[in-house]
């Protein structure tokens, strides 16, 4: 029988800071599959020890001196999924780690490491540093098939190295090298994707009957309800009892608009692709290695007509031009990107294929577009929107490169200099046909924009490693960096073209309203920073670093901040003392630093005034010129104009600091096959960087950036994993059995802030405040059911609106009224906590992964519900299924109110109504894979292949009671989609 075995220090450098199981890989280096008579046996028997290095803060530091919170993830894992955006598929695969996703082709994610953090005060983006280069876009950008490994730095010990940007925390991606010999690697998968809403819009003869009912309670003739129906009925308004809705012969006053029974869902929508190839080359000799690959990422969105395509060249390499002294290399991507409107327009589309009432046609009579007539809010017409934009696109290059030249005038000591570049050009041209839907008009309009943006990052560093008698340990890091960046955006616009041909259609062909417009900004950001780690027999572990950061965006008073940091771990596995059996590692770990954010605008320290040449009116339909004047009195042409303040400079800006304190536990369990980490944390982030928003009668620009503010974050983190080949008595080989599971909880609380900030918020401005509560709290009424009764609207309190059928709201001062001093922070938006669970079985060749992704607790808001549940908070537009079950005498459990055509209770309002909880479990992917035997692929001529089918998002399981279609994306009307993947690897 075979007994699969690692050493038990080469299990010590996987477990730690690993919130994934890396038993894919570790089989290829450390796992040495022996046959032995006996545990004790294979424990006397010598094995070669693997260093695992952590590429982090500017150099690489051996795992097992690590004494931060890094979480380290298993590339493996997620190998098999698309590669549009990595930071997609790492939902729930690190705790700590929140990610906010859509099914966008454009393949973007909002990132969030150890919760919300400051919420809508200020900035919550991380840092990304790509082969060590620091940016704040995001890994969209970048093709996922080349990334090696990704380090995520949760605590300010791991992230103080970068300072000024890392408030957020930092994301460590490192790309793939080359090696000696000469590897050739080819990927494919095709996706389908599909989604269907659980809305239910009504069809044209169902809003109408729900417009006759809503009459009906009101007690209004229902033929004067809407000019788009008539109906049959009893006329009895004690029993009313529809007959038929009588639809006319056209909705329109021109008469070229027929009744339809659109089903605008199904017309704007489709099964979508996406196809992902990649061909990789890797080799190399003694001197030089490289790697180098070509990606093409190609994606269709659900919504019809919406596309995303990447091309991705990349070339990695490395050369010793003198043995062990002297090394130059660069990392290289190019990119080229394309997407149309349709993608940022896909939310609108969505929206308005379940707002858009189904008695609009597509077309009319006469092969115009569909649209709103009287009775129908001016809703366009989707499938217009759609194929009116299907040649507006942009195009987005990227070049992201780091050259670098490594000197080592000494044993152990290494000298490095890089420079670094990340360009990115974005084109945009957007034509707008002129076009009649209905009610609808609008004429033609060309927007041509043109922006481009860089960042030079020119960085020093030297290393040392000393070790002194075998016992003391020591990494010494000390380095400069300079970022300065640029940026430049034009943009022309015009109106008026002679033809709707796009290829005609440029700006020295517009006859009216043309105009040019321009911005840019440069900042700079000036830092030095040092590190030492520190390692005493393996037992005792410390880290220290410091980094000086100085930012052009602040005053000469504020330039600079400091970023102190320090750590300190204990293996106590490692003592002479320690002899407890069931326990093969035990680390602690403690951690204390600062970090930064910088996230302003260049100018923020500075008062600004900005011509305004027209102002519309609130009030009225008229317009005024702005701050143009007729000096001269002539009535005509163009005015002068003065200028306006935009904003109040704040000379006094300076850094946003984090201080975030870390303790942590890593330990192996039972021959190392239970693995886990448990870290707990509390960070206050304080003078947070935020814009005020002043009350009007400060005049114009008078909101300014300031320091406001204090938050506090604390939550926890645990990571539990069992690994194992085990012989299960049934097959007649050994499975292994691969399981983790992760979960994190965090709390916010507001503990300061600024008085022109704090009633931003909600609240009363006196004792009900934002303070001393989550910042993502929500303050508005208290639902208390329905009214089932006259009875019941007279025993409770007096409220404007009240009747059988109508939402009661809590008398929460106890007044007898029901008024503004009725409302509380009902609610917040942070869950209790976030898991994933990670299933993996591996038999001959066979194997097969489960993934499962959850949220307990938070509330969402469902914004649906003004569609589902009311008639008459839009009146306009179309209604859900609900509406058929609204509330009624004989219907008095529906938890939908009451149909009307007036909102006399306001229902609209801000109240618990919409809000409900946030708990969803999903199967986020299930995957079988199959590798072929060694002697098929050696006579295809192959070095390796494996072929898979996987699945993502197949069931999201969610309480009873909730209503919202995802609770991960409760509003988002570009839903996360159902995902059937086939894919196939090998290499020659």
């Amino acid at each position: 029988m075979k007994d699969y075995k690692l050493n038990p220090l080469a299990r010590q450098l996987r477990a730690a800071f690993t919130p994934a199981p890396l038993a894919l890989m570790l089989m290829a280096t450390s796992l040495q599959a022996q046959e032995t008579e006996s545990d004790a046996a294979q424990a006397e028997t010598p094995k070669e020890v693997e260093v695992i290095e952590i590429s982090y803060g500017y150099s690489a530091v051996e795992k097992t001196d690590l004494t931060g919170a890094i979480a380290t993830v298993d590339i493996e894992d997620v190998i098999d999924l698309p590669a549009g955006n990595i930071m997609q598929n790492l939902q729930g695969r690190v705790p700590g780690l929140q990610i906010t996703t859509t099914g966008n082709p454009s393949s973007t994610a909002t990132v969030r490491i150890r919760g919300q953090g400051l919420g809508p005060l200020g900035n919550n983006d991380p840092l990304y540093i790509i082969d060590g280069i620091p940016t704040k876009s995001g890994l969209h950008e970048i093709n996922s098939n080349d990334i090696a490994d990704v380090q995520v730095l949760r605590d300010a010990a791991a992230a103080s190295i970068y300072g000024a940007r890392s408030g957020n925390g930092v994301i460590v991606v490192t790309t793939k090298k080359g090696h000696k010999g000469l590897d050739f690697n080819f990927r494919f998968n095709q996706s389908i994707e599909e989604y269907d809403y659980d809305l239910q819009p009504l069809n044209t003869l169902e809003r109408g009957a729900v417009v006759w009912q809503a009459a009906v309670n009101d007690g209004s003739n229902p033929n004067s309800a809407s000019p788009l129906y008539t109906f049959d009925w009893n006329q009895d308004f004690e029993n009313p009892e529809l007959y038929s809705v009588i639809l006319p012969t056209y909705t329109d006053p021109e008469n070229v608009q027929r009744p339809a029974d659109t089903q605008w869902f199904d017309e704007v929508t489709r099964t979508s692709k996406i196809s992902d190839m990649n061909f990789s080359v890797a080799g190399g000799n003694e001197v030089s290695q490289f790697y180098t690959s070509l990606g093409y990422f190609d994606a269709e969105g659900i919504v019809d007509g919406s596309k995303f395509e990447r091309l991705a060249f990349r070339f990695n390499s490395e050369h010793d031009v003198i043995e062990d002294k002297l090394k130059v290399g660069q990392t290289f991507i190019i990119t080229d990107q394309k997407a149309n409107l349709i993608n940022d327009l896909a939310g609108q589309i969505l929206g308005l294929s379940i707002e858009q009432q189904s008695i609009v046609p597509v077309y009319n009579d006469v092969g115009g577009w569909g649209g709103p007539v009287p009775g129908i809010t001016d809703r366009d017409n989707p499938v217009r929107i759609i194929e009116q934009n299907r040649d507006n696109g942009h195009t987005y290059n990227k070049v992201m490169a780091n050259f670098f030249v490594e000197y080592s005038p000494i044993e152990d000591l290494t000298l490095r200099g890089n420079v670094g570049l990340d360009y990115s050009q974005f084109y945009f041209r957007n034509f707008t046909r002129a076009f009649t839907a209905g009610s609808l008009s609008s004429g033609d309009r060309l927007t041509v924009e043109d922006n481009w943006n860089q960042s030079i990052i020119t960085g020093a560093t030297a290393t040392y490693k000393w070790v002194v008698n075998d016992l003391h340990k020591f990494n010494f890091l000390a380095g400069v960096e300079q970022i300065n960046y640029e940026r430049e955006l034009f943009r022309g616009i015009g109106s008026g073209f002679a033809s709707d041909d796009r290829s005609f259609a440029y700006l020295s062909q517009a006859t009216s309203d043309v105009r040019v417009e321009g911005e840019g900004e440069t900042w700079s950001l000036d830092s030095q920073f040092a590190r030492v780690d520190y390692n005493y027999d393996n037992r005792y572990l410390a880290s220290f670093t410091i980094r000086r950061d100085g930012s052009s965006r602040f005053g000469d008073a504020n330039e600079y901040g400091n970023f102190p940091a320090a750590s300190f771990g204990w293996v106590v596995s490692n003592e002479d003392f320690f002899d407890v059996e069931f326990i093969d590692t035990l680390k602690l770990r403690g951690s204390w630093g600062e970090t930064g954010n910088q996230e302003i605008p260049t100018n923020a320290t500075v008062t600004t005034y900005v011509p305004r040449y027209a102002t519309q009116s609130l009030f009225t339909n008229e317009q005024d010129e702005g701050t143009a004047y007729d000096i001269t009195g002539s009535n005509s042409g163009t005015l002068p104009s003065g200028f306006v303040r935009a904003q109040t400079g704040n000379a006094d800006l300076k850094w946003e600091t984090s201080t975030q304190i870390n303790l942590g536990v890593d330990f192996e369990l039972f021959r190392n096959t239970v693995y886990g980490s448990f870290d707990w944390y509390e960070k206050e982030t304080r003078d947070i960087l935020t814009l005020t928003q002043p009350i009007a009668t400060l005049g114009e620009g008078a909101q300014k950036w300031v320091n406001g503010g204090t938050i506090e974050n604390a939550g926890v983190e645990l990571v539990l994993g069992y690994e194992k080949w085990i012989e299960t008595g049934l097959l007649e080989d050994e499975l292994l059995v691969d399981i983790n599971f992760n979960i994190s909880s965090t709390e916010n609380t507001v503990t300061a802030l600024p008085e022109d900030v704090v009633n931003s918020f909600g609240g009363n401005g006196q004792d009900k405040t934002i303070l001393g509560r989550s910042i993502n709290s929500v303050y508005g009424y208290v639902a208390d059911g329905i009214f089932q009764s006259q009875e019941e609207v007279e025993e409770h309190a007096v409220q404007s609106g009240a009747a059988p059928g109508r939402i009661r709201w809590q008398d929460l001062d106890g007044n007898g009224v029901i008024d503004e001093n009725d409302q509380d922070f009902f609610a917040d938006t942070d869950p209790d906590f976030i898991y994933g669970m990670n299933f993996t079985f591996k038999y001959k060749a066979w194997d097969f992964n489960m993934f499962w992704q959850g949220v307990k607790g938070g509330q969402i808001r469902n914004n649906w519900r003004l569609f589902t549940d009311f008639t008459s908070l839009n009146i306009g537009s179309n209604y859900g299924a609900r509406t058929l079950d609204a509330w009624t005498p004989e219907n008095a459990n529906s938890d939908v109110p009451a149909l009307t055509l007036i909102d006399n209770n306001g229902e609209g309002r801000q109240s618990s109504f919409f809000w409900e909880e946030g708990t969803y479990l999903k199967l986020r992917n299930i995957s079988v894979g199959y590798t072929p035997t060694l002697d098929f692929i050696e006579r295809m001529g192959l070095n390796d292949a494996r072929i898979y089918l996987q699945a993502q998002n197949l069931l999201t399981i969610t309480p009873d009671g909730t209503l919202s279609e995802d609770p991960e994306t409760p509003n988002e009307v570009f839903p996360v989609p159902r995902r059937i993947t086939f894919g196939l690897e090998f290499s020659f």
